[in-house]
């Protein structure tokens, strides 16, 4: 049997290019999002996160100045105990050390987690943290290149969820609209009992005189336990309304 190749068309050939393009974008997407999207996180503002709770993350100090942020939450109402085990894998080059901390909201230091941690060694360190957000700092010693791998563990409330902070600041923040319709009724009502009480003060009897006193002296003591409740409220929304997202 004699075989015979028989060139396509040109719309044919054309067709088939775009399915195996198609195909290779696909098998190339794939490959992609099997890899952790952790970059760019070389800043408070491009941290990768919310960090999960008993999980496994594994990143590259990919330059010599190379800082990579990674951000998580605390959503316990008293404090809670997070524990980071962080490992130098290696592979890279130049000095094979890592440096890593635990930061504010605002990247001041809160705890350091390794230093000068060499290649194929580990760190393990415990942390107790209030509610907030906090961010796990890695950085580099002069070299560049070394995998990393770090370990996240905790109690109740480290790594959370932020919407766990949002319903706390929601169930604070209710009270405080209260308050404050309440203060604004007490303030008018006070405003409306000062006025009779310079109205009745010249030509009042003394009955008059007596009872625009004691109404005002008790919408006086109103207004003062409304604007206590208000401040009590508003101190309820801490820290919850004041956690960054």
């Amino acid at each position: 049997m004699v075989c015979s190749w028989k060139p396509l068309p040109s719309r044919d050939v054309l067709v088939a290019l775009f399915v195996v393009l198609g195909m290779c974008l696909a098998f190339g997407s794939s490959s992609a999002l099997a890899q952790p999207p952790y970059e760019p996180n070389d800043s408070l503002l491009t941290a990768y996160g919310p960090l999960a709770n008993n999980s496994t993350y594994t990143a590259t100090d990919d330059t010599i100045n190379d800082v990579d942020y990674f951000y998580f939450y605390v959503t316990t109402t008293s404090t809670a105990q997070l524990t980071f085990k962080l490992t130098n894998l290696g592979g890279g080059s130049g000095y094979h050390d890592l440096y890593a901390s635990v930061t504010d909201s605002h990247g001041g230091s809160v705890t350091g987690i390794a230093y000068e941690l060499d290649a194929a060694d580990y760190a393990t360190k415990s942390v107790t943290l209030g509610a907030g957000k906090y961010y796990l700092k890695v950085e580099g010693g002069g070299g560049y290149g070394d995998t990393y791998e770090f370990t996240t563990s905790g109690t109740d409330g480290a790594f959370g969820e932020y919407g766990t902070i949002a319903a706390q600041c929601a169930a604070a923040t209710g009270p405080v609209a209260t308050y404050q319709a309440q203060l604004a009724t007490a303030e008018s009502a006070l405003k409306k009992a000062e006025a009779r009480l310079r109205k009745v003060h010249y030509r009042g009897t003394r009955r008059a005189k007596r009872r625009a006193r004691a109404k005002y002296q008790h919408v006086k003591e109103t207004v003062a336990a409304e604007k206590a409740s208000l401040k009590a409220a508003e101190a309820g929304q801490k820290p919850w309304c004041y956690i960054p997202q």
